[in-house]
C-alpha cells in the first residue's frame, strides 16, 4: 500500500523552522504552572544572567539531573539536598557560582 504523501509546502515549512530558544527550553526544563499558591521551605535555586545560560545548562547532561524545573525564564528549582553537588559540579566546569544563604 503506498504512503500518503505530505505536500512539499508542509514538509519544506516543517524543516525550515528551527525552534526558538524559549521552545527549546520548554522542552528540556519547562516552567512549574502549580494550580494554587505553594510555600517551599529551604529550596535551593539556580538563577543564571540569561534565559539562554539556563538553557545550556539544562541541556548539559551533567547538570541536568540537579535541575527540577523553572520558576521564571532564568531561575530553576534545584533537587533538594543537591544545591552543594549542583555548586561543585559548576566550579569543575570553570563556572564560579555565588551561593547566596539566608
Amino acid at each position: 500500500m503506498a504512503r500518503p504523501k505530505t505536500p512539499v509546502t508542509a514538509r519544506r515549512a516543517s524543516a525550515s523552522t528551527p525552534k526558538s530558544a524559549s521552545e527549546l527550553l520548554d522542552e528540556i526544563l519547562p516552567l512549574a504552572e502549580p494550580a494554587t499558591n505553594e510555600v517551599h521551605h529551604d529550596a535551593a535555586a539556580l538563577e543564571v544572567g540569561d534565559p539562554s545560560q539556563l538553557l545550556e545548562l539544562s541541556a548539559d547532561t551533567a547538570f541536568r539531573p540537579f535541575l527540577i524545573c523553572r520558576l521564571a525564564p532564568n531561575i530553576a528549582l534545584v533537587d533538594p539536598g543537591r544545591a552543594h553537588d549542583l555548586a561543585e559540579a559548576l566550579r569543575r566546569r570553570g563556572h564560579t557560582p555565588k551561593i547566596l544563604k539566608p
